[in-house]
């Protein structure tokens, strides 16, 4: 499923799909665990941190905030 998230860096993209009732599994919450990876379709997203492993074309959702407008696959 294919999902948009509006370009807002005060929020994690967990929290905004969480908001929108969309369920993530994460454990750490923090970009340690890796647990929450997702597929980054389009956009641009930053971290306050970066996570120790992201894999090329995911992102982190528990860290990761919404640079641009994102669409990811959950």
């Amino acid at each position: 499923m294919l999902i948009s998230i509006k370009s807002d860096t005060t929020k994690t993209l967990l929290n905004e799909l969480e908001a929108n009732g969309i369920s993530v599994f994460t454990e750490c919450r923090n970009g340690y665990c890796g647990a929450c990876s997702t597929r980054l379709v389009k956009g641009v997203v930053s971290y306050q941190s970066k996570p120790l492993s992201v894999k090329d074309g995911h992102v982190l959702v528990c860290c990761a905030k919404a640079h641009t407008d994102v669409t990811l696959e959950v």
